[in-house]
């Protein structure tokens, strides 16, 4: 007999969804690739892009931090061959509630980018939560597995959002048109193709 699998799927509530909001770095910020060689300091050591301009919106090494002095850099950590970053960082620039976080170093850190599915487990009669974007398997009272997929929730919530508010304008546009007492335009019926009288 198969046993069956709990899963349970949360929703953002409607106070997160009000303070929810992606500043434009944060969108190129997870489309980056770090750990590779600044190729401006690439004869001097700690050369490596491991830092991110949230100013300037690109990365940068340890080296290129003293002229980017006044931004606000954040820097990017190695993490199970993933990169994440100390969520007491970012929670000064973003929103980070809602997104699944792990112990490293004594640092609670998140991940950035979406992380590849683990090979089917077996099941069990343990309740589970899971990515209400990518469907990942995760920790009880967490909403995203990672930032960008908290990006992705919020971009589809202000897209929601507006098209609700234009069905909202449409109707009320409508019922203004019918208070003025307009009438409607009849629509004008299009001829048939005339037919001929048969030959003899």
């Amino acid at each position: 007999m198969k046993e069956t699998v709990l899963i349970k799927r949360l929703h953002p509530s409607q106070n997160e969804k009000s303070s929810m909001g992606v500043p434009p770095w944060l969108t190129v910020m997870k489309n980056t690739s770090f750990f590779s060689t600044c190729v401006t300091h690439s004869s001097k050591k700690k050369n490596d892009l491991d830092h991110f301009c949230t100013e300037c919106r690109q990365s940068l090494c340890s080296n290129c931090l003293p002229a980017h002095g006044r931004h606000k850099p954040v820097k990017i950590r190695r993490y199970i061959y993933s990169e994440v970053i100390n969520r007491q960082d970012l929670r000064k620039l973003f929103n980070c509630s809602g997104i699944q976080t792990y112990h490293t170093n004594k640092a609670k850190v998140v991940f950035l980018k979406q992380r590849p599915h683990q090979q089917q487990q077996q099941q069990s009669n343990t309740r589970e939560c899971r990515c209400i974007i990518c469907d990942r398997s995760m920790q009880v009272n967490s909403l995203y597995c990672s930032i960008a997929c908290k990006v992705l929730a919020v971009y589809d919530i202000q897209t929601n959002e507006k098209a609700e508010d234009h069905l909202d304008n449409v109707t009320l546009g409508r019922r203004e048109y019918l208070a003025l007492g307009i009438p409607k335009r009849r629509k004008l019926r299009r001829k048939g193709a005339p037919l001929r009288a048969p030959m003899f």
